[in-house]
């Protein structure tokens, strides 16, 4: 049995707690008011949970319970790999890819959904990272300026630290990486030594956290296969009722450099209700 029909079979035999979001697809990026740039300001942003909660996102301070419960099952063989009782092996486990294989497949917003929902672990601390950088929406969806540097611009040498990229946010312990500026070599800098070096640090500097890369989609831009290889652990989307399994197994060859690749089954409905979500996991 392959890993999507395991990941299928496991869905529909599990019953997961009901989503009461009421949607009738993806929540669309939200066009929030952007900040100014502005180089002397902190580096902190304050999110507006309560735009994102009207899109169907996950609010931290006001969970709604079907949704937070998904997610803390979602999220729990993701820790329980990155914080190990011993060693698994696993070699950046605590780095985790979120890629789907087509586009509009629910990447994004499971990237996001689950960090908000692992910053709401006890002495834990997450690292969102938009590692889309032909399409980023991360920015966008948190009202981030598209002035502001990010990744590329660490990695093409535009800015010297990670601590001239990287944005605490109104969640403790909850701090984002945008996409930065666009390049014409974008997928050279993700395969360069320096990204290697950067992905080694945010692995092991510190004990207690998780970094999230919201990739692009594996068959629309081999961006993914490379940082892929560069994290522990991977999660693909895949939207039921739809992605062909032929293009997932595709997608899955695509990433297999990772020690562990996981499932999730998005937009998967219930008997119970029509536009009520479900999400299922397979990691093997």
């Amino acid at each position: 049995m392959s890993i999507l029909q395991r990941a299928i079979q496991k869905s529909l035999n599990e019953k997961l707690a009901e989503d009461k979001r009421k949607a009738d697809g993806q929540p669309v990026t939200p066009v929030l008011p952007a900040e100014q740039f502005d180089a002397n300001k902190s580096d902190r942003i304050d999110i507006d949970f309560n735009a994102l909660q009207k899109l169907g996102f996950l609010n931290p301070f006001l969970p709604s319970i079907g949704l937070s419960e998904q997610y803390r099952y979602i999220k729990r063989p993701l820790l329980a790999n990155a914080f190990p009782e011993a060693d698994n092996g696993i070699k950046n486990r605590n780095l985790i890819l979120v890629t789907s294989s087509l586009p509009k497949e629910g990447k994004t917003y499971t990237s996001l959904n689950l960090a908000l929902s692992m910053a709401m672990e006890k002495g834990k601390k997450v690292l969102l990272v938009d590692g889309d950088v032909a399409v980023p929406s991360i920015a966008r969806l948190l009202g981030i300026s598209e002035q502001r540097p990010g990744l590329i611009d660490l990695l093409d040498g535009k800015v010297a630290t990670i601590n001239q990229i990287l944005l605490h946010t109104n969640v403790p312990g909850f701090s984002v990486i945008p996409s930065g500026n666009t390049h014409s070599y974008s997928t050279e800098l993700l395969a360069s030594n320096m990204m290697k070096k950067l992905t080694h640090d945010l692995s092991t500097r510190y004990s207690d956290r998780i970094v999230i890369f919201d990739s692009p989609p594996v068959l629309a831009a081999s961006q993914a296969s490379i940082l892929a290889q560069l994290v522990g652990q991977v999660v693909m989307v895949v939207e039921a009722e739809a992605t062909p399994q032929t293009v997932v197994q595709d997608a899955l060859e695509k990433v297999d450099s990772c020690d562990v690749v996981g499932m999730l089954l998005n937009k998967s409905v219930s008997g119970k209700g029509n536009g009520s979500y479900y999400y299922g996991s397979y990691y093997g």
